[in-house]
């Protein structure tokens, strides 16, 4: 069986881990990028809901994610316009 060397192993981690920028647009024509590792998106929406105390740069990217009004994200995912839901509260009649 052959091994892999260290540099390999770190190299395909990091494929794995890090992946293309979140880019947030905003009404004025801005725009700007999340960046994160893995599932960042998905943990920030879980800190957010189960109310724990967030770190200075979870803070930062809802305030983004809050400001904006529209997000390209990697594979077409949608977790931005999740995040905004629950940032903007429930519709009042």
């Amino acid at each position: 069986m052959r091994t892999m060397s260290l540099e390999m192993r770190v190299r395909a981690l990091e494929t794995r881990y890090i992946r293309e920028p979140v880019i947030l647009t905003f009404p004025d024509g801005t725009t700007a990028e999340l960046r994160g590792h893995g599932d960042f998106l998905l943990r920030l929406l879980a800190d957010f809901c189960a109310g724990a105390e967030l770190r200075p740069e979870q803070v930062a990217q809802l305030n983004l994610i809050r400001e904006s009004s529209g997000a390209k994200e990697p594979g077409g995912a949608r977790m931005t316009e999740l995040l905004r839901c629950f940032l903007d509260g429930p519709v009042e009649t």
